[in-house]
């Protein structure tokens, strides 16, 4: 039996960002499970795609963003969620905990911040001695 490398969902409405997004989580060994621009393609992707993962940024187009979208994914499913943003204001904040969110990364995104957010996200908190 294989172990399977984590699928991740990317849900990001710049095509530069969300190729870029793709191209750093092969580099960390996992495989996307598609890339979607909407908060309502979010839901759809979550439910055909079932990703260990999504990385979903905050304002997407439609009328759907992307903390209503881990809402949305967070009723139907248990599936982790990593927001990705550039905001930082305290109203985003609270919505951002209130989501359920398991992270966050501010953009433009580091391969380390990513590194560790997906990881944490995945794997849980480290242990404490």
């Amino acid at each position: 039996m294989t172990n399977l490398p984590p699928r991740i969902l990317i849900v990001e409405d710049d095509f530069i960002v969300a190729a870029d997004l793709a191209s750093q989580l092969a580099r960390l060994g996992y495989t996307v499970a598609g890339s979607v621009a909407t908060g309502a393609e979010a839901v759809v992707a979550v439910r055909a795609q079932a990703p260990a993962l999504v990385l979903m940024d905050i304002n997407l187009r439609g009328t759907m963003d992307g903390i209503a979208a881990a809402n949305v994914i967070r009723q139907i499913c248990h599936v982790p969620v990593v927001f990705l943003s550039a905001l930082s204001d305290s109203d985003t904040a609270d919505r951002i905990w209130l989501s359920g969110a398991v992270g966050s990364i501010k953009k433009p995104y580091h391969y380390d911040d990513l590194q560790t957010q997906i990881a944490q996200a995945l794997n849980g908190p480290p242990a404490s001695a």
